[in-house]
């Protein structure tokens, strides 16, 4: 099969996806990115590029994100069962075009919502789920995140980040009283006390990736912002009300890899360590990486891809 990007009908809309791979005859690995509406192909293809070599990677620009987003999105087309039900589709294209029975799925952030409900959805078709900076209980883990920059920012005597936080107000149910412009501002200053990845430094280089990724179209570079915004409207609510796995997922029927960072101030490593101590798997493993935080498989690939070599 041709590598690179081409379109696919998932749920009667064009989606997205590209496909690299130096082996025709790897294994298949389809990369599920976060935000909600946040499209990872730049920085996977600038932090992760080396997974090419033994898997045949597919990473799909969600329904509303990158490549994908049309403009004409809202609340009634975009929510979480439609992209789920999406995600399974595009698996059983995957099975078919790349002549596969199964894929390991990799989820990051958002996209490990949508890992954990297709490996309920299909578990036939996931050879092994892989959650880096797992979502667990999506309510708590904002709440988590706001009052731990909070307490650092008084610890470093920040007195902008103390007053821009304070000003948002604690998050209810996930999401703060100014909406998404509130949202943007917490990830913000919690991006430079150091709770999004272990080095603050790393967050600028991150997100330049995806504008700097040469093949990456000029137009997703320019819709990206708005893409982002538009998926975090339609679906962040919805999310704060109802993803705990904690209480509704305590059994996955396919192999199960947690791979966290100990400083993540997103998805915190308890409510991870909460979920992986209740789930029942017919394997499940944890890896933490200590320096690392939310963006740990790009701020330690070499761990990442080895912790990967292991769902083969």
């Amino acid at each position: 099969m041709k590598l690179g990007w081409r379109a696919v009908a998932l749920g009667g809309v064009e989606q997205w996806i590209s496909i690299h791979g130096e082996d025709p005859s790897a294994p298949v690995l389809l990369f599920l990115h976060g935000g909600p509406g946040a499209s990872i192909y730049g920085p996977r293809r600038k932090y992760l590029r080396g997974l090419e070599r033994r898997w045949r990677v597919v990473d799909w620009d969600q329904r509303g994100a990158g490549r994908s987003f049309r403009g004409d999105e809202d609340g009634a087309v975009l929510t979480l069962e439609r992209l789920v039900l999406d995600g399974v589709e595009l698996v059983e294209w995957i099975c078919r075009e790349l002549g596969v029975e199964r894929v390991v799925l990799v989820g990051h952030s958002f996209g490990t919502v949508l890992g954990v409900r297709m490996s309920q959805a299909a578990p036939v078709r996931i050879a092994a789920y892989v959650g880096a900076a797992q979502v667990v209980q999506w309510a708590v883990q904002e709440e988590l995140g706001y009052d731990w920059a909070l307490a650092e920012a008084r610890r470093q005597g920040n007195a902008r980040a103390l007053e821009a936080l304070e000003g948002l107000g604690r998050p209810v149910q996930g999401t703060y009283a100014s909406g998404g412009r509130g949202l943007e501002t917490q990830r913000q200053w919690l991006g430079r006390l150091g709770g999004v990845s272990g080095d603050p430094a790393f967050v600028v280089p991150f997100v330049l990736s995806t504008f700097t990724c040469i093949d990456y179209p000029l137009m997703a570079k320019l819709r990206y912002p708005k893409a982002m915004r538009r998926s975090i409207r339609c679906l962040w609510a919805d999310l704060g009300r109802r993803i705990d796995l904690v209480r509704d997922v305590k059994r996955l029927d396919v192999p199960v890899v947690l791979f966290a960072g100990r400083r993540d101030h997103i998805t915190d490593l308890s409510l991870i360590e909460l979920w992986h101590g209740v789930l029942e798997a017919p394997e499940k493993r944890l890896e933490i990486v200590d320096d690392a935080a939310h963006l740990a498989p790009f701020e330690a690939p070499e761990a990442f891809m080895a912790c990967l070599e292991a769902s083969r």
